[in-house]
């Protein structure tokens, strides 16, 4: 890296850097200048001296730069060059320089987006995502700082993917420089709060619907503010709710997302790859449904939401059985062919997908970070024992009459494979009045001996619908390792009819006098009523 006339580096000996954009973990993002024909553009060094020691990762991550470069699309940051500079051995790319600034900065200076608006930030990226998927590339590494705002001079706004060649190539860094043990199971790469089930496990071959599940993170924390798995401040903790769990229903953090939105978010966040959308062509398709006036943006829509319209209350979506259904088992089969990138200090300028480490950074930064397999694997096998230990081994208490709730414990089985989803669980609710009529998560449930049923993995939220002559309410039950959470589902008492006491009679009337009617002429009358 040489210097130029004004002392700043050149890279390559073509681009004279003329400022830092951003800085993280992979390196940083330079604005600079392209020395033979003075265009700006965005220069991201890679950091690492261990890249440069295997020319095998530097030539496929420029061939992974190159072939995201290729993909004709404008909602994909245009890739202009890749090299290696000489004289740090570090590799570099070159890419348009943009203004604006990244989701992630609109999200911590604004807070949740409102419904429309998440739509049409979602459905530009996930545009990008199809034109990547057709030509058989995989981002790995969707997140809101690489779904970059991009500010044109008319005040349109267009959403454009940065970092494709990032995840891949911390994968081949990984692969190959393991020489064997538990790393060659996999790794995890890309940021944890974003990731599938597939990708937390450590699953090698991704395919296109991994993106999928990280733009559904993506939309779900621009309508509520955080991720499904914000809350959690443990790497093993997470990766095992990642893994075992569906995530927490979208309407709990933001109960004014129409439930039609609702249901895409908890679609592309299906625990199964095949439950999900199966490609970003189709989530695009369910969006535009969502969207009669377009998918367009203009800045003057990225703006906070107003105090009212967080106040509404939208219908409660119930979620399906295929949202709440346990993980599969991710075999090492090969993955079906697809259907077919840097935080800025200022929201003026642009960087290119590297994570700026300011002090402010949120508790999810903190969190991206390159964890092995095996240290993942560690912690979740010592909480799944824990689990099973304190599931299966307590000493159970005293038989005693039911007061409120009843546990159902699985049935165990010696010779059954161990899994990190864990088995379903029934529970026993009590229902006050035992004459009410049950539904649980939108089916009749029969009332027996005044309790009634539930099933579903631990930590899964049902919902239990009493009606009871003109009283009707939902509870929200959960399936904890000590029963039904809360136990008991009551109606509020019917209001009860009190007798007033009787009027007192009134004085008899004196009787009417009597009069003679005059004689009456029948044949007058019968003339009348016809």
């Amino acid at each position: 890296m040489e210097s130029g006339p004004s002392s700043l580096p050149v890279i390559d000996g073509k681009y004279q850097l003329l400022r830092q954009l951003g800085e993280g973990g992979m390196g940083a993002v330079y604005e600079a200048r392209h020395k033979g024909t003075g265009r700006k553009v965005a220069v991201k060094v890679i950091a690492g001296a261990s890249l440069s020691r295997n020319p095998e990762v530097v030539s496929r991550f420029q061939r992974e730069a190159m072939a995201s470069g290729a993909i004709e699309s404008q909602y994909i940051a245009q890739i202009l060059d890749t090299g290696v500079d000489p004289a740090t051995g570090s590799p570099y790319t070159v890419m348009e320089l943009l203004v604006g600034e990244d989701l992630q900065q609109a999200l911590e200076r604004l807070g949740p987006l409102a419904p429309e608006i998440a739509l049409r930030v979602i459905a530009q990226a996930a545009l990008g995502l199809r034109k990547a998927h057709e030509s058989s590339v995989v981002h790995r590494d969707i997140k809101p700082a690489n779904l970059f705002l991009a500010k044109r001079e008319d005040g349109d706004v267009v959403v454009k993917l940065l970092d494709f060649g990032i995840a891949k190539v911390k994968a081949d860094q990984l692969t190959v420089a393991e020489s064997g043990g538990l790393t060659r199971t996999g790794a995890m790469l890309g940021s944890p709060l974003y990731m599938s089930p597939e990708q937390a496990r450590g699953k090698k071959d991704l395919d296109h619907r991994t993106d999928i599940w990280s733009l559904g993170v993506v939309l779900y924390e621009t309508l509520a503010g955080t991720t499904p798995h914000g809350h959690l401040e443990s790497i093993g903790e997470l990766i095992l709710q990642i893994c075992s769990n569906p995530p927490r229903h979208v309407q709990e953090l933001a109960p004014w997302v129409p439930p039609t939105i609702a249901e895409i978010v908890h679609r592309a966040l299906s625990l199964d790859p095949a439950m999900r959308f199966q490609s970003a062509g189709e989530m695009v398709d369910a969006i535009r449904a969502q969207l009669p006036s377009g998918i367009a943006l203009t800045e003057s829509m990225i703006v906070a939401m107003s105090d009212g319209a967080r106040a509404m209350q939208a219908p409660r979506m119930t979620l399906t059985s295929g949202m709440r259904a346990p993980a599969p088992s991710f075999s090492d089969d090969p993955p079906p062919a697809p259907t077919r990138a840097t935080r800025t200090g200022v929201a003026a300028s642009t960087t290119m997908g590297l994570a700026n480490s300011q002090p402010e950074e949120r508790r999810r930064s903190k969190m991206l970070v390159v964890v092995p397999v095996a240290l993942a694997m560690a912690g979740i096998g010592s909480l799944a024992a824990w689990r099973i230990a304190s599931s299966h081994h307590d000493t159970p208490p005293a038989a005693a009459p039911i007061a409120s709730a009843q546990v159902v414990p699985p049935a165990a089985s010696s010779t059954a494979p161990v899994s990190l989803a864990p088995a379903d669980r029934t529970v026993r609710v009590v229902v006050l009045p035992a004459s009410a009529l049950a539904q649980v998560d939108g089916l009749d449930a029969p009332v027996q001996d005044g309790t009634v049923t539930i099933t579903g993995p631990l930590g899964s939220v049902h919902h239990v619908h009493l009606t009871s002559g003109k009283s009707d309410r939902t509870f929200d039950v959960t399936v904890s390792d000590d029963g039904p959470m809360p136990a008991k589902v009551e109606l509020p008492a019917s209001p009860v009819a009190v007798a007033l006491p009787a009027a007192p009679p009134r004085p008899a009337a004196p009787p009417a006098p009597t009069l003679t009617p005059p004689p009456t002429n029948t044949s007058s009358l019968h003339m009348e009523m016809k």
